[in-house]
């Protein structure tokens, strides 16, 4: 049932392109009704960065925002936090973004456990859920594209861009200052808005199956009928919407569905593929506000741009249905594929185990208490033995000014420790961060304006060269 009684549209510009390792620099924030009229000032924060990280300099170029500004103008990462949290916390907030979904949700979801909130609390109950409207987009010029034009090509694929600046600049919406988080979240709403005026049905049915139980019922695992599936891994000349046949969920990841990809020959065994997505099989997330959809939804123009047709698609389930069971059944196989090496320090172990309800309950007492009081964790008996650990850490970043001489010793070792070597392979050291810099300062193939970003950079890491590894 939808609760829903306000979307809240965001964007950020991070420091670096990592949503578990980098921080968040700016975050932007407009409310609007369902029908997408503004109700609510908009919203622009800016979070200081703290002495054990550095940025990603090539983020930095690109949003043009510099540890120095953030800090400048910035309020400490947990009242960041805190304050995004509320807004988001607001009963029957919808919370969406643009591309939100894999990146800017993992960077809020981040921030809030690395500052000891409940990660997830924000995307349900009290009518709260979480949208995204990329896949939307890219299925109305699959499926709906009348009145809205998609004539640009992204460069590096060559096929139909899907940037906000193209996007806005094709179908006349305004857009000056691209990211600028602000700016952007103006041109979504303005982006959905045009969708919702002009395929109001496609849009509805978007917005209705942002929950992952309307997933699971459009990708019925009892009946296994084809249905379409829109996604950038589809990404080709003909569009981003193939058929799928849905095979089984993973059992040990419960938002995990297996399908095959009816645009694929069907494999005689999947003996021989390190890979699954090479035998055709491909996952879609419930949990991640996929667009799938019945194959109803095709008329004949779709078909003629998408290239194949209902009956070529339910004829050729229909094979794999009578003759290749063996698809249905692919348990043994998920998993054997190489996973990256997992991240060890807590700081990045947000997925590691769930919060238990204790643990919550007595981080949200410990919140409300003034900062030195927080360093008194020591007498909570966590289930988790790491949040000792991270609420020390959590104090030392933004109330360095109450820790006692000796503390403010070891956070200044601490920080030493992250700048020497990082314990993420995401994150560069500072000698490398300040090679790099130089390097860029010096080059000829580098403009004006970007070599005064780097000087800021450079600078910016000779502060903390001087305060913490002198």
């Amino acid at each position: 049932m939808n609760y829903a009684k306000s979307i809240l549209w965001y964007d950020l510009e991070t420091f670096g392109l990592n949503p578990h390792v980098d921080r968040i620099a700016q975050a932007a924030f407009i409310r609007t009704d369902l029908e997408l009229n503004i109700i609510e000032e908009p919203q622009i924060l800016y979070a200081k960065l703290t002495d054990d990280y550095l940025p990603n300099p090539e983020s930095v170029i690109i949003t043009g925002i510099t540890p120095q500004f953030v800090n400048e103008h910035g309020i400490d990462e947990y009242d960041f936090i805190r304050r995004i949290n509320d807004m988001f916390m607001v009963p029957g907030t919808v919370g969406a973004g643009f591309n939100s979904i894999n990146f800017d949700d993992e960077c809020i979801r981040t921030t809030l456990y690395r500052n000891l909130f409940d990660p997830y609390q924000r995307e349900y109950k009290e009518g709260r859920s979480r949208w995204d409207i990329m896949n939307l987009v890219r299925a109305t010029k699959d499926l709906r594209p009348d009145g809205i034009e998609f004539s640009k090509k992204n460069p590096e694929t060559g096929y139909t861009s899907f940037k906000l600046t193209d996007l806005t600049e094709e179908n006349h919406i305004e857009q000056e200052g691209a990211h600028d988080a602000l700016v952007d979240v103006r041109a979504t709403i303005e982006v959905a808005k045009l969708i919702k005026t002009r395929q109001p049905r496609l849009y509805n049915y978007a917005f209705t199956n942002r929950f992952k139980n309307n997933v699971w019922a459009v990708m019925n695992l009892y009946k296994h009928e084809p249905v379409l599936h829109t996604s950038a891994m589809y990404v080709s000349e003909r569009g981003n919407t193939h058929p799928i046949l849905p095979l089984m969920a993973n059992k040990d990841k419960g938002n995990e569905i297996y399908c095959f990809d009816l645009t694929k020959e069907i494999p005689k065994s999947l003996d021989g593929y390190e890979d699954l997505r090479d035998a055709g099989i491909v996952k879609v997330m419930a949990n991640k506000c996929p667009f799938v959809a019945d194959l109803a939804v095709l008329d004949k123009r779709s078909e003629q741009r998408l290239g194949f047709t209902k009956e070529e698609v339910r004829k050729k389930a229909e094979e794999i249905r009578k003759n290749h069971r063996y698809l249905f059944d692919i348990s043994k196989e998920i998993g054997k594929k190489k996973e990256y090496e997992a991240e060890t320090d807590c700081d990045y172990t947000i997925y590691d185990r769930f919060m238990s309800d204790a643990d919550r309950d007595k981080l949200n007492s410990i919140r409300d208490l003034d900062p030195r009081e927080k360093l008194k964790s020591g007498e909570y008996n966590f289930e988790d033995e790491k949040y000792h650990k991270m609420l020390w850490r959590m104090v030392a970043r933004n109330w360095p000014e109450v820790l006692s001489e000796k503390e403010k010793s070891q956070w200044k070792n601490f920080c030493a420790s992250r700048l020497i070597n990082p314990p993420s392979k995401y994150s560069r050291p500072l000698e490398l961060y300040m090679r790099e810099c130089q390097e860029k300062m010096n080059s000829i193939e580098v403009g004006p304006k970007d070599k005064l970003l780097y000087k800021e950079l450079y600078d910016y890491g000779k502060d903390l060269e001087r305060r913490i590894l002198a």
